[in-house]
């Protein structure tokens, strides 16, 4: 899915790896990114992936009360988030976080969980241009 942000900084581990701060819907994240340059202040449509922390299917369905649409950035991780959402479509699965929406795989396909709220944790957020 495609987004648009504005990079707000940028923290290079090496020459072709870091992380990337974002706003998007005036709330900032933070991402990594592989490969990439990325310029403070240049606005830029990307897409979003992730690698998902394990959770139940209990916990999915169950951890969103509140039928939220936002996302939580973890206490002691730049780029690890809680997230709280409903799913949009299936085949793949993707879900709606509010500022962001995310393809998180095909792990159902049955069409009773479309508009379902659900939780999601994301153990690392990747950000990639599109060109």
């Amino acid at each position: 899915m495609e987004h648009q942000v504005k990079i707000t900084s940028i923290d290079l581990m090496d020459k072709y790896e870091g992380t990337v701060s974002f706003l998007i819907n005036r709330n900032e994240y933070k991402a990594f990114f592989y490969g990439e340059e990325y310029k403070q202040g240049e606005l830029t449509t990307v897409e979003f992936d992730h690698l998902e922390y394990p959770l139940e299917w209990d916990a999915i369905f169950k951890e969103n009360k509140d039928n939220e649409l936002r996302i939580e950035k973890e206490e002691n991780s730049d780029w690890s988030f809680c997230c709280y959402g409903k799913i949009i479509s299936i085949n793949p699965v993707i879900a709606d976080f509010g500022d962001i929406s995310l393809e998180l795989g095909n792990w159902t396909h049955d069409p009773k969980v479309i508009g379902e709220f659900i939780y999601w944790k994301i153990e690392r957020l990747d950000i990639r241009k599109l060109k």
